[in-house]
């Protein structure tokens, strides 16, 4: 049902409709174009062309079979002069050579014909919050940027790699030390550092970073010129999203004159200090605007919070004060003992949390908590300072649910021209994922498995209907046809370099093979064939003998597993089959669920 509400966001939108079909056409004209601030409509990809260049709209619908110029033919124009150009293709089942095309143009929205208005409209939203999520994180993007520049601007910046040389100098490291970039890069890191004096502070340096991952101190440095200069260093290791170290970054402030005011017990004492203050009020101003700032203690409960952490969190900064920071966290169940312990023995921890104070507001931040200590070292407070990354995190995920919806409409496309309905890869989906979870795969494994198993028998699309649909035996040269299905997929999928996809081009191109390796089309044999292959193998010839088809009945289940036990070890990993039989029950739930004469398919 339409929610006219939620319709009316797209009243700022320009939209171009290209449909050659002139009933279609006006049709759909007359339903969308009150909804839109601008609403073009043409007949063909030539006029269609003319008119994008004329309005340049928000989002183009088209359809793909048209005279004149087809509308990838126009798509394909309109990408090369707006790469991110948003464009919806409405295809047929029957279109689905063009839909590789399509995503070979970096084109993600897909709507199959005949067209529902509710979809259309569900999916020009769904565009719409995209956009608006492209901006946001372009912004940022360019925030950061803007940060950084301040940085390379006021800072001297170093980056250091696991061996101990520089990798990268900004120009105010050469403007003070005199040595060019050149002459800095591929040097070790004390190379601008004398030795004499300071042994002790660089071998602290060097004990703190490996145990700590962090040092923070005074050094003396020489310039090219001979000369000395101070900097108040801090070095601290980036951690990668495997937990891995990845490097080292050093940021430095020029305290020269400062230091040396020090050492001659100047009369100015006072006023550098009242200067130090200054900067340090102005370091605390950048921090409580641009960060989200929280002051727990030793217990973890929150003392106080900057207007940002509140805003982030949608409440008064009241109503925080004296709740729990790991009640507030959604995602880790021990994140008091595991991270707040963390933190109590070596001084800091960094993580990507989901947070949330109310129902409804939860957000994802990027975390760091450092701990405050006493003069006597002991642990005094916390401190956690945070990003809210919640944009970027949903946009990646809209990415990913686009690339799922998309191999579910290509495996159905497979499956209607195959005379076999689109339940048969959502049962082959369900089992699969399942199944890999019982192997042991994580989870996050198992749920690609289940995204890209409905992609196995993509490259049927390549053989003959006389072929695929023949209801009696095939001959050999009807059969060796047949198995060529297997190299199609893989080498429709496997040009696309995206891990999903690649998982899906190797199940299509395996999952024949047999655990002896007398299967086809590489005769690979036990582990030689992908886990992946394995187990979809295993699930679609459970199925398939499941279903009823126009050269046999549906076999019983007792037939079934009669079956898969007779070909353990032969056609089938025999470590599967055991796990699949363990667990027959809870998949033949999943199968009589979806069942192809169930209510649930009806509706």
């Amino acid at each position: 049902m339409l929610n006219i509400e939620k319709i009316k966001e797209l009243s700022d939108l320009t939209v171009l409709y290209v449909e050659d079909d002139t009933e279609t056409r006006e049709e759909l004209v007359s339903v969308l174009q009150n909804w839109f601030k601008h609403f073009y409509a043409a007949q063909d990809g030539q006029e269609g062309l003319e008119l994008y260049h004329q309005h340049h709209p928000d989002i183009v619908i088209s359809d793909i079979q048209m005279p004149k110029m087809n509308g990838l033919s126009m798509s394909a124009d309109i990408k090369h002069s707006n790469p991110h150009q948003e464009i919806v293709i409405l295809s047929a089942y029957n279109d689905v050579e063009y839909l590789f095309r399509a995503l070979e143009l970096g084109i993600k929205h897909y709507i199959t014909k005949p067209i529902s208005i509710e979809r259309l409209l569900d999916k020009l939203l769904e565009i719409k919050q995209q956009m608006i999520l492209q901006a946001t994180v372009k912004y940022k993007s360019r925030l950061l940027e803007q940060y950084k520049l301040l940085v390379d601007e006021k800072a001297i910046v170093a980056k250091i790699d696991l061996d101990g040389k520089i990798s990268y100098t900004n120009s105010q490291f050469s403007l003070i030390s005199g040595y060019s970039e050149e002459e800095l890069i591929g040097q070790h890191y004390t190379f601008t550092c004398p030795t004499d004096g300071q042994e002790t502070t660089l071998q602290e340096l060097k004990n703190s970073l490996l145990t700590n991952k962090k040092w923070q101190g005074i050094l003396k440095k020489t310039s090219k010129s001979g000369t000395q200069f101070i900097v108040d260093t801090t070095v601290v290791a980036i951690i990668d999203s495997h937990n891995q170290l990845e490097e080292y970054v050093a940021l430095m402030v020029d305290m020269t004159e400062v230091y040396e005011r020090f050492q001659r017990l100047s009369l100015n004492l006072q006023q550098d200090l009242k200067s130090q203050q200054h900067y340090l009020k102005q370091y605390e101003r950048a921090i409580e605007l641009g960060t989200s700032l929280c002051i727990l203690d030793t217990d973890g409960k929150i003392v106080s919070t900057n207007q940002n952490f509140s805003s982030t969190l949608n409440c008064k900064t009241e109503d925080l004060i004296g709740l729990s920071f790991s009640s507030l966290v959604q995602d880790c169940k021990d994140f008091k003992e595991r991270i707040l312990g963390t933190v109590q023995k070596q001084g800091f921890s960094s993580r990507v949390i989901r947070i949330a104070a109310k129902p409804g507001c939860e957000r994802t931040l990027s975390t760091v908590i450092v701990g405050i200590h006493n003069e006597a070292g002991g642990l005094h407070s916390m401190m956690s300072l945070s990003q809210d990354i919640s944009d970027s995190i949903k946009l990646n995920n809209d990415i990913i649910e686009t690339q799922k919806e998309l191999i579910y409409v290509m495996g159905e496309v497979v499956e209607n021209r195959s005379e076999e309905t689109g339940l048969h890869i959502k049962r082959v989906a369900q089992i699969s994922g399942l199944l890999a979870e019982k192997y042991g795969l994580s989870y996050d494994h198992a749920q690609m498995i289940k995204v890209a198993s409905p992609m196995h028998d993509i490259g049927k699309i390549g053989i003959p209907d006389g072929i695929l649909h023949k209801p009696g035996k095939l001959s050999k040269d009807e059969f060796r046809k047949m198995q060529s299905h297997t190299d199609l997929g893989y080498s429709m999928l496997n040009k696309m370099d995206r891990p999903l996809i690649k998982m899906a081009a190797t199940i299509a191109h395996e999952h024949h093979e047999y655990y002896n390796g007398k299967g086809y089309p590489l005769g690979l044999k036990g582990n030689q064939i992908a886990i992946e292959a394995r187990i979809v193998g295993l699930v679609d010839v459970f199925d398939a003998l499941g279903s009823e088809r126009s050269y046999k009945q549906a076999w019983t289940d007792e037939q079934i597993i009669e079956y898969l036990t007779s070909r353990k070890g032969t056609q089938f990993d025999p470590e599967l089959v055991d796990l699949f039989l363990q667990n027959i029950e809870q998949i033949i739930t999943i199968r009589n669920q979806l069942l192809d004469n169930s209510p649930s398919c009806l509706n």
